[in-house]
């Protein structure tokens, strides 16, 4: 065989190989991302979403880390994401950047719609990166803006240590085909969160129902009773509510409820649950709170409700509430018994120091305390 076509044989024999190479390559990332995109498309719940985003993808794709960027349109993201959660939010911290929409305006619109790789992408959105411990190792990133309906709803940096993992010439399909997945499965998350909690408020008051409190206290309580904190459990019901109701009429009544947990939600804080349990009574609980805070917590609403009229057709009406107290770290051998039992117990002894208050004469505070057998 002439020399010259044995070599030329070779030369097209390398490239063949090159190129099935590159195929069987490029179908193993076609099949990384395609699964790691349905996963996320099933995400069930915000947390699940984010624990995928922001700890599996990096694990997936063999990242030095990666930065989601959210714009707020509603201005519930931070509370979808997080529920009142502050060790998740800690943990990512500087990971999950939530934009507001007025605030952040000038940074929404520096977005482009196209991605952008390597170094171009690092100049241009250097601050998506300066929070991480890992910004100095960043060799190369990519840019993905996050699209629904022709919208900027966010936007995602991938970053690297190989400096030659996003240069601004590799091809972007994949790259494209995740940032849309991703973007499909934010929206549709975050969509069935908010239908979701519609179905855990109380429609006349805008708190959350007994159900949904009910869920929260279960995991709360397993939340303290892994740090050792305590968490206060507290029942509040107006005082005189059914002749409120029948001298006023029950549509002052209901401006009654309203307005109380207008004060309520002003004394405590953002991570506390507030719910309403039925009729007039309400019950919150307050995590990582000591006893001794969460009574004056419970004096300061008692005052704040007493010395708060509410006007109506040109009159006053006064109004005043009972409180009643307990506390998870009261409860006896607490970590011998589960969630159910401490959940049960924690709310009856509530309950009885509310009934006390009750008995007592009413507008007052009562801490359930154990009989002296």
């Amino acid at each position: 065989m002439d020399e010259s076509v044995y070599d030329k044989n070779r030369e097209l024999q390398r490239k063949l190989d090159h190129f099935i190479k590159q195929a069987r390559a490029n179908e193993k990332k076609q099949e990384l991302y395609e699964t790691f995109g349905f996963e996320i498309i099933g995400a069930s719940t915000p947390k699940q979403l984010r624990d995928l985003l922001l700890s599996q993808s990096i694990v997936r794709f063999q990242l030095l880390d990666m930065v989601l960027c959210l714009v707020d349109h509603h201005k519930d993201a931070d509370r979808l994401f997080f529920e009142h959660d502050e060790e998740a939010r800690l943990g990512c911290a500087n990971k999950l950047l939530i934009l507001d929409v007025n605030n952040d305006a000038e940074i929404i619109q520096s977005f482009i719609v196209n991605p952008m790789l390597g170094t171009e992408a690092l100049q241009k959105y250097h601050w998506m990166i300066n929070g991480l411990e890992s910004s100095n190792q960043v060799k190369s990133a990519a840019f993905l803006p996050l699209l629904r309906s022709n919208q900027v709803i966010g936007a995602m940096m991938l970053l690297s240590q190989d400096p030659h993992r996003y240069q601004k010439d590799i091809g972007t399909f994949f790259l494209q085909k995740l940032s849309a997945m991703t973007a499909v499965a934010i929206e549709n998350c975050l969509n069935q969160q908010r239908i979701k909690e519609i179905s855990y408020q109380d429609a006349l008051t805008q708190t959350y129902n007994r159900r949904y409190f009910d869920l929260r206290l279960k995991d709360e309580i397993a939340r303290c009773i892994r740090w050792n904190d305590d968490l206060i459990c507290m029942f509040l019901d107006v005082d005189h509510f059914k002749k409120i109701n029948d001298s006023h009429g029950h549509q002052t009544g209901d401006s009654v409820l309203r307005h109380m947990v207008n004060l309520i939600k002003e004394q405590v804080r953002s991570c506390d649950i507030v719910a309403r349990y039925g009729g007039e009574e309400f019950v919150v609980a307050l995590p990582s709170t000591a006893l001794h805070a969460a009574h004056e917590i419970a004096e300061r609403l008692r005052k704040a409700i007493c010395s708060s009229a509410i006007i109506l057709y040109d009159k006053q009406l006064n109004i005043s509430v009972s409180i009643g107290m307990a506390s998870l770290r009261d409860l006896p051998v607490v970590l011998q018994q589960d969630a159910d039992f401490i959940c049960t117990t924690l709310l009856e002894r509530a309950d009885k120091a509310l009934y006390e208050a009750k008995e007592g004469g009413r507008n007052q505070v009562v801490v359930y305390t154990n009989p002296i057998l």
